[in-house]
């Protein structure tokens, strides 16, 4: 009898805590960006809200869907409202792929070198690198076009390395970035 009752209670909290994540909305502060133009507009935030277990929707302040992830078990995608496909990200133990593209060609890549180093790759061409230093709790990613690096006051996230890629959208970097720093990297 108490094991029967141990079992409905831990399965109620279970329960509870599954439904809770799935109706969860997350405010965030991205912003919208217009890619055509370049202009930020930092008034308007996304908020995101999980819509079901492999899939997350971005709304804007008018609670339009902006942007979707769809979660996979080695990665996940980012996606327009109306689900085309913006970027894939293929997740691996010392590197994460991102690509404009289902097949993945021609993918950027963020390889892991160390445990605070890491290298943004695209065709076996190294474009950035980041490092951490522990002491000063500060990450800096350094690229082949800018004079000095740039310097992060965060915990280590080879992430970061993402702000490197030319052609993403302000807001799509900081989904990706969101989302990629959420698993671990």
């Amino acid at each position: 009898m108490k094991t029967k009752v141990s079992i409905t209670v831990a399965l109620t909290l279970f329960l509870s805590v599954l439904i809770s994540c799935n109706s969860s909305t997350k405010n965030t502060t991205i912003t919208e960006t217009s890619v055509s133009t370049g202009i930020q507009d930092n008034t308007n935030k996304y908020s995101s809200k999980m819509t079901k277990a492999d899939k997350k929707k971005y709304y804007n302040n008018n609670n339009t869907v902006v942007y979707e992830i769809k979660y996979k078990s080695d990665g996940f995608k980012l996606r327009t409202a109306a689900s085309d496909l913006i970027w894939k990200v293929k997740l691996y133990d010392n590197k994460v792929k991102i690509s404009d593209n289902e097949e993945n060609l021609n993918p950027y890549e963020i390889k892991m070198t160390d445990t605070y180093k890491a290298k943004l790759v695209k065709d076996d061409v190294a474009l950035a690198r980041t490092t951490y230093d522990l002491n000063a709790k500060q990450q800096s990613i350094a690229s082949e076009n800018d004079a000095q690096p740039e310097f992060f006051e965060t915990s280590y996230s080879p992430s970061l390395l993402l702000t490197k890629i030319p052609g993403i959208a302000l807001d799509q970097k900081d989904i990706l970035i969101e989302e990629l720093k959420s698993k671990g990297y």
